[in-house]
C-alpha cells in the first residue's frame, strides 16, 4: 500500500508543477508594473505577432498576457518533469529486470507483490543429513572344503552354536478342582433317543455346623420327557423318483395347501 501511494505521487508531480509554475507566471504578469511589462511586450515581439498587445496596455491585455504566460508556463513545465519523473524517465530507477520472474499481466501485478523467482532446492541450503555411498565390501573366494559350515565360513551370519530354547512359562490361570467335588454329575439322555432325562439335584453339599442336626427333605428326580417333533409328510417313491420339474414342484404346492387347509378346518 506504501508503494502504491508513492508511485501515484510521483505520477502527479507533473501536474502539480505544471500548475505551481503557471499560478507563478500568470500573477507576475498581473502585479508587473505597467512600463516593465510594455518593455517585455516589445522586446519579445508579441506587438508585431499581436496588434492589439501593443502598447499602451489596458487590464484586458494584462489579464490576456497573465493567462498565455500561465498556459505556456505549465505546458513546458509539464512535459519536462513528465520526462524527468514520469514512468520510464530519466530520472526513475528501473527495477532490475531477472529473467527468472514470471510474467505477470498488468492487472494482475501489484506494487506490493511483485513477482518472484521460484524457490528451488538450491535455495534451501545443505541438506542437514548427507546420505554418501557406503564402503565397498571385500570379496571372499569360495572355500576348499565346500563342506565347511557356514558358521567357520562367515562368522557374522550363523551362530556356531544354537542358541538356547526359550524357557517354559507356566500358565496364569490355575483351576481349582476342589469347588467341582461336592457337586454331583447329571446324567443326560443322548441326543436323538427316546429315553426319559433324569437329573438328580446336589444334595451333598456342605452344611454349616449351627444346622448340623436338621434334617433337610431329600429332593426326588425329575423325569423331562423329550419333546416329539411333529412328523413332517414324506414323498411317495413315485414322487421322488419324478424328475424335479416346475409342473413337479407346482403340484406339490398345491397338494401341501390343501392338506394345510383340512387341518386348519378340523
Amino acid at each position: 500500500m506504501v508503494a502504491f501511494l508513492r508511485q501515484r505521487l510521483i505520477r502527479s508531480v507533473p501536474v502539480y508543477g505544471a500548475v505551481v509554475g503557471a499560478v507563478i507566471v500568470a500573477g507576475g504578469v498581473f502585479l508587473s508594473p505597467t512600463t516593465t511589462l510594455e518593455g517585455l511586450v516589445w522586446t519579445t515581439g508579441v506587438a508585431s505577432l499581436i496588434p492589439a498587445a501593443a502598447p499602451p496596455l489596458g487590464m484586458t491585455a494584462r489579464l490576456l498576457l497573465a493567462l498565455g504566460g500561465g498556459m505556456l508556463a505549465a505546458a513546458l513545465l509539464w512535459s519536462s518533469l513528465f520526462l524527468l519523473v514520469g514512468p520510464g524517465g530519466l530520472l526513475v530507477r528501473r527495477p532490475r529486470r531477472d529473467d527468472d520472474l514470471p510474467v505477470v499481466r498488468r492487472a494482475d501485478a501489484h506494487p506490493d507483490a511483485p513477482p518472484r523467482k521460484p524457490m528451488s532446492a538450491a535455495d534451501l541450503g545443505t541438506p542437514m543429513m548427507e546420505v554418501g555411498v557406503g564402503a565397498a565390501r571385500n570379496e571372499r573366494g569360495i572355500p576348499v572344503d565346500l563342506d565347511l559350515p557356514l558358521a567357520a565360513f562367515d562368522p557374522t551370519a550363523i551362530l556356531p552354536t544354537p542358541m538356547a530354547p526359550a524357557r517354559r512359562v507356566s500358565s496364569l490361570i490355575h483351576i481349582s478342582l476342589n469347588a467341582t467335588e461336592g457337586v454331583t454329575p447329571s446324567r443326560r439322555a443322548v441326543a436323538g433317543s427316546s429315553d426319559p432325562v433324569t437329573t438328580i439335584e446336589p444334595s451333598d453339599a456342605p452344611v454349616a455346623k449351627a444346622h448340623a442336626d436338621t434334617e433337610l427333605p431329600t429332593p426326588e428326580p425329575t423325569v423331562v420327557a423329550p419333546a416329539t417333533a411333529p412328523a413332517e409328510p414324506t414323498a411317495s417313491p413315485n414322487e421322488a423318483a419324478q424328475p424335479q420339474t416346475i409342473e413337479t414342484l407346482l403340484r406339490r404346492l398345491e397338494q401341501g395347501a390343501s392338506r394345510r387347509r383340512r387341518l386348519g378346518a378340523h
